[in-house]
């Protein structure tokens, strides 16, 4: 039966404070996000903090140990930081 009150919820049935959400994420995980945090209060890093784990995983297979110049500027980033991902100085 839950299966079905669900299929037949739209972003407009949601209280319009978590709406913005349900039409981000879909009603069906909304259910689902909320499901899971039992009510409780849960964090969400930002979008820039998973694509930097994706960013310093390239970085890390791309270097071979030479100078971290180029990695910096293909990065956008200081050669100090460059060297912090790459190396763990």
């Amino acid at each position: 039966m839950k299966d079905q009150w669900i299929a037949d919820l739209t972003p407009d049935d949601v209280p319009e404070r978590y709406r913005p959400i349900a039409e981000l994420i879909g009603v069906e995980n909304l259910v689902k996000l909320g499901d899971y945090s039992k009510g409780d209060n849960i964090y969400i890093p930002s979008g820039k903090y998973f694509l930097r784990i994706i960013r310093d995983y390239k970085m890390k297979k791309e270097y071979t140990g030479g100078s971290v110049k180029e990695l910096a500027k293909k990065y956008g980033l200081s050669e100090r930081r460059t060297r912090e991902i790459v190396i763990g100085e």
